[in-house]
């Protein structure tokens, strides 16, 4: 009796995984022809939980059960699940609440506000490029460091690269002082302490700086770490070490396997249109 209590109960269960793996999360709808799970569909197709999408000459919605919104762009590749997609090739849209996260080349891009809207886009050499059409995204890297806020009208590129020196940095902002210390705060809203000589003329000055970023404790709420200068240099004079004022770059520690961060704001006149 005891051993078809076990049968009945690894049956239950078997029963059960089966049940979940084969749940709708949503659907996806193209105008062509897409492949979901190496399947090749013409118009509308059925996604479960763990469903890889794939386009060719013609764009996919996917509309997932809690409302989430995707349009992936032509030649692009997702891994779709109930709260995330993976994106490994071409482009997609997103609008979704703060619940859902996509990710891409090891960056988590999360919204910030309900009801946001953006576009996400991998580009040559593993670059991450992020737009916000509406609303606000986080970006953080796969240790949940936020590296930039997102906001409508910036595009923000986040590239991985091998990188020696794993905490040098460059850093457009606006210089403070508070209570005892020198910050500066970039123009995605992160702020860093910064350590060095000669600072207090730069107080309320933007400027560009480089040096060696080293974390914080947990505490330090609202620091992103200490910047300890190399060079820094009046926003858009010419300084050593200094890139253009057009950029945003960050190197920082993202596995132990020798790889950097690489972040930089793109200055252009337009927003990406949406696909």
């Amino acid at each position: 009796m005891l051993r078809k209590l076990q049968v009945a109960g690894l049956l239950l269960c078997m029963y059960s995984y089966a049940v979940a793996g084969t749940v709708s999360i949503g659907t996806a709808s193209a105008r062509g022809d897409m492949r979901v799970d190496s399947y090749m569909v013409k118009g509308n197709a059925t996604l479960f939980d763990g469903s890889v999408v794939e386009t060719g000459q013609a764009t996919a919605d996917l509309r997932l059960n809690k409302g989430t919104e995707i349009t992936m762009s032509t030649s692009s590749r997702g891994t779709l699940y109930r709260d995330r997609l993976v994106l490994q090739r071409g482009e997609t849209e997103l609008a979704a609440n703060s619940s859902f996260q996509l990710e891409a080349n090891g960056f988590r891009v999360t919204p910030s506000e309900p009801n946001s809207r953006g576009v996400v886009s991998l580009k040559a050499g593993n670059t991450v490029e992020v737009a916000a059409l509406n609303g606000s995204f986080g970006v953080t890297n796969d240790h949940g460091v936020l590296l930039a806020s997102v906001r409508p009208g910036r595009v923000v590129s986040f590239a991985m690269h091998a990188s020696e020196n794993q905490s040098s940095v460059s850093v457009v902002g606006m210089v403070s002082f508070e209570n005892g210390h020198f910050y500066l705060t970039s123009a995605e809203d992160l702020k860093y302490e910064l350590t060095g000589k000669d600072l207090k003329k730069f107080v309320g000055t933007k400027v560009e700086i480089s040096g060696t970023l080293q974390p914080v404790s947990k505490d330090r709420v609202g620091v992103a770490g200490v910047i300890s200068l190399s060079s820094i240099g009046i926003n858009g004079a010419v300084g050593v070490g200094i890139g253009t004022a057009t950029s945003l770059m960050i190197v920082a520690p993202a596995a132990a396997a020798g790889i950097g961060v690489g972040v930089y704001e793109a200055n252009q006149s337009s927003s990406p249109a949406s696909r």
